[in-house]
């Protein structure tokens, strides 16, 4: 059983007084203990599936199913971490943490212990009492990815959580990510415009493409081909070119 499937999930949006279709009947599934990543362009409907799956909106048509239980419009069951890391300023790392565990009504207690045990997983343990402001960029979203994970889901998605920060940090962070998956053995889902971050994550690299988006197909990764820099770069062009006639095709669409 996979951990998440959807069927034929179709989203649409009002633009200028009319429905414009957004997401063309997405089928997708994934096995417990994957690292996927989505990459396409600006435009094609990548946060709004991820929004379609932590049932933050509802779909025009389809179904969402989790660990085999049909979950389509419910949130609460996938933990969903958006673009900006909307700590809350006047709470420190532990309480932004522990958010979860207040909204959900769990154990308190237990709920702080798991984040005290957590912090230095997290490289955190220095700025358990330190306010948002006073974190730097990749501090706030390793803050961030600690509270997504005190959900207490195994599925998270990620839309684009590296994108605001510097190289140098994108790719600690990358690292980093990498290391603490495997640990507390999640299954994630992280949307990327950066077709590199894609390859050093992914085990999985499927391409939306179009307006409305539609899947273009699944590409594998492993360490042999990111090791390989003639495949990697193989790899690379060939998403490379899903994205281009993606756009090409949307452009026609639009110019029809």
């Amino acid at each position: 059983m996979p951990i998440l499937q959807t069927v034929g999930l179709s989203k649409s949006f009002l633009w200028t007084g009319k429905p414009r279709l957004i997401l063309d009947s997405i089928s997708f599934r994934m096995e417990a203990g994957t690292f996927v990543c989505i990459v396409g362009p600006s435009g094609c409907g990548k946060s709004t599936w991820l929004e379609l799956l932590a049932g933050i909106t509802k779909p025009d048509s389809g179904q969402i199913f989790y660990q085999g239980r049909e979950i389509t419009g419910s949130s609460g069951f996938l933990g969903y971490m958006p673009q900006d890391d909307l700590l809350f300023p006047w709470l420190n790392v532990t309480e932004n943490a522990l958010l979860p565990a207040r909204i959900n009504n769990l154990n308190l207690r237990a709920s702080r212990s798991k984040i005290v045990s957590l912090l230095p997983v997290f490289g955190l343990q220095e700025h358990a009492r330190h306010l948002p402001y006073q974190l730097s960029g990749g501090l706030r979203q390793r803050a961030a990815f600690l509270r997504t994970v005190m959900t207490e889901t195994e599925l998270l998605l990620l839309d684009e959580p590296f994108a605001s920060l510097d190289a140098i940090t994108r790719l600690q962070l990358q690292d980093w990510l990498k290391i603490i998956t495997r640990k507390l053995n999640l299954s994630i889902i992280l949307v990327t415009h950066d077709i590199d971050e894609a390859i050093n994550l992914a085990d999985e690299i499927h391409v939306f493409r179009g307006q409305p988006g539609r899947l273009a197909g699944c590409n594998t990764v492993d360490d042999a081909l990111r090791n390989n820099q003639t495949a990697r770069q193989a790899l690379k062009l060939r998403i490379l070119e899903l994205v281009k006639s993606g756009i090409a095709d949307a452009d026609r669409a639009r110019d029809n």
